[in-house]
């Protein structure tokens, strides 16, 4: 099983993991837009360190889930 086949089930299974993944997109295109704001603001710099802090933890929790289940269908296998 691949990585992307992982997510994919994941996704379709996975309510907790279909939240995270949904959020880190969100926060993924929050990050973009503020990266293009100029002239730097000191308040969105810190919003947007704080955005890529959670976007960060979420990515996190996502693998775990992906190696436990990528883990699990290997021993299934």
């Amino acid at each position: 099983m691949t990585r992307e086949e992982a997510i994919k089930i994941l996704l379709e299974t996975d309510p907790k993991f279909k939240e995270w993944y949904e959020e880190h997109e969100e926060l993924k295109w929050k990050v973009h837009k503020l990266d293009k704001h100029y002239p730097p603001d000191p308040e969105l710099e810190a919003q947007e360190e704080m955005l890529k802090r959670r976007k960060l933890y979420l990515k996190d929790m996502m693998e775990m889930r992906i190696k436990e289940f990528m883990e699990k269908a290997q021993k299934q296998a």
